[in-house]
């Protein structure tokens, strides 16, 4: 008898951990599995798989969240799922809240992609303790977000694991290998980032340090779109002519970027475990990224597989920059290790059967 299970999120939007709950929705063992997909919203940059059945709860606005807990509830009761997942912090709270009104006993585990001390913080860290103390399991991305849930939010230890990303690079190899929508120059030096245009992923930083560059041409290809866009264009303007900056916005398909660029730059004040990087390195582009706390640092070794600068610090970025292009050698090298260790610290077939080894562990008869 398959296990009926209730995966929740709030949209499909691009980004990292989208991507990852599609990638777990269209892997997931239909043999073992009777899998509901629950939405906020129908934004779906990533496509939910057709064979499973959607459930939409029409929260749009923040005061929507009242009739969310209780759509939820009436779900949950009406579906009796042995096991819900739900991923992203404010449906983690929501989705607590909801099994804590429903009539139906089902278990819970929850992934925080994302560091909890700067999105749990006043009134919703409080919210947050007492919607995640009744998981099964908490879930952090990297073992720096694990430790982060136990301290910040005074987790049971016990209660607390560490799945990494779910990452397909059969299919990022594959969709890398199409043709680049843009030309590239051979005689420029090409940084590409990818991520939303937001303050904690602080392009303004990236902006500065790429204006610091000097010698030969360099380019930035900027992938992304967001709040900060309109902001981040006026401070390129500012930073003069020689800012050669590409405003790709969001594309579907980043991997012929990630391909064609010399090196993956990431300037964030903090992150989970950035898919992006991962995806860079699988393709064998070095990265230079901020030591922001969490998951860089768990990606990359200094100096090995890429390089790892301090956070904020514009100057220390553009060195680094500078250092790859000006020695074609390093970012061969670095590129080379990046590759290798991707390929053995990530599988989608390894990561997939220890969400599915969890879901099974909590669906048996008398878990509490």
């Amino acid at each position: 008898m398959r296990i009926r299970i209730l995966l929740a999120i709030s949209d499909l939007r691009g980004g990292g951990a989208e991507r990852e709950f599609e990638l777990l929705a269209r892997h997931l063992s239909r043999q073992r599995f009777e899998a509901h997909l629950c939405f906020w919203r129908p934004v779906f940059d990533y496509q939910a798989p057709p064979d499973l059945p959607v459930h939409m709860l029409a929260k749009m606005r923040p005061w929507h969240a009242p009739r969310t807990v209780l759509g939820l509830r009436r779900l949950i009761d009406e579906l009796e799922p042995r096991v819900v997942f739900s991923q992203l912090h404010y449906v983690n709270m929501l989705t607590g809240t909801a099994l804590a009104a429903a009539r139906h006993p089902a278990r819970w585990a929850c992934r925080q992609v994302n560091d909890p001390r700067r999105e749990m913080r006043g009134p919703f860290a409080s919210w947050a303790r007492l919607a995640l103390r009744r998981a099964d399991r908490v879930l952090g991305c990297c073992e720096g977000v694990s430790r982060a849930l136990v301290e910040h939010l005074r987790l049971d230890p016990a209660r607390v694991a560490t799945l990494r990303n779910l990452v397909d690079l059969e299919l990022i190899e594959r969709l890398s290998r199409e043709p680049l929508p843009i030309e590239r120059r051979a005689d420029t030096f090409a940084i590409v980032h990818a991520g939303r245009l937001s303050p904690q992923k602080n392009q303004a930083l990236l902006l500065e340090a790429v204006s610091r560059l000097s010698g030969r041409p360099v380019e930035l290809w900027l992938l992304g779109a967001g709040p900060e866009e309109a902001r981040l264009r006026r401070q390129a303007r500012r930073l003069g002519p020689s800012l050669r900056v590409r405003w790709l916005g969001f594309q579907r398909n980043p991997y012929p970027f990630y391909r064609a660029a010399d090196c993956f730059a990431l300037s964030s004040d903090h992150e989970g475990l950035p898919n992006a990087v991962i995806e860079a390195m699988a393709l064998g582009t070095p990265v230079v990224s901020t030591r922001c706390p969490y998951g860089p640092e768990e990606l990359i070794e200094e100096g090995v597989s890429g390089r790892l600068v301090p956070v904020g610090d514009a100057r220390a970025l553009a060195a680094a920059l500078q250092e790859l292009a000006g020695d074609a050698a390093l970012v061969a090298r670095l590129g080379g290790a990046a590759r290798e260790r991707t390929r053995r610290d990530f599988d989608t077939g390894r990561s997939c059967r220890a969400y599915e080894a969890l879901f099974e562990e909590l669906a048996e008869p008398g878990r509490a």
